[in-house]
């Protein structure tokens, strides 16, 4: 498992500083907060999921949809268009997952949230290699 979260620090590392190389006309600074913004939508995912307390996993997921939101805006500002879209989708689902009644629709709404934020690193990917 820590090799898995180290993988992807490194990659979210590697994607911010690619696209901060790729637009020439975006501040280094915007792309430094799409970093920080997608590791800190990670880890309150993570613990969204990995908690056992229903009010608990809903606190997370509160706190997941600001952090997603966040990565949202920070991937406009690095132009990276279908990675918003994506971030702002998890975010969706993450806010739906904070106003679940029960356990069951909390997890298909973190679980779609997590497909969301997994879909918007692939996109991110897309917009480091310039095939935007």
């Amino acid at each position: 498992m820590a090799s898995t979260t180290l993988r992807i620090s490194l990659v979210t590392m590697l994607l911010s500083a690619a696209l901060c190389l790729a637009s020439s006309n975006v501040s280094a600074f915007s792309c430094d907060m799409l970093l920080m913004n997608v590791d800190d939508a990670r880890t309150k995912l993570r613990r969204a999921a990995d908690e056992t307390d229903f009010d608990s996993a809903k606190d997370y997921a509160r706190r997941a949809k600001n952090a997603l939101e966040d990565a949202a805006m920070s991937a406009m500002d690095c132009q990276c268009g279908m990675a918003h879209m994506e971030f702002d989708t998890a975010a969706s689902n993450a806010r739906r997952a904070r106003d679940a009644d029960t356990p069951d629709e909390f997890v298909d709404s973190l679980n779609r949230a997590i497909r969301s934020f997994n879909s918007a690193l692939n996109a991110l990917r897309i917009c480091a290699s310039g095939s935007r």
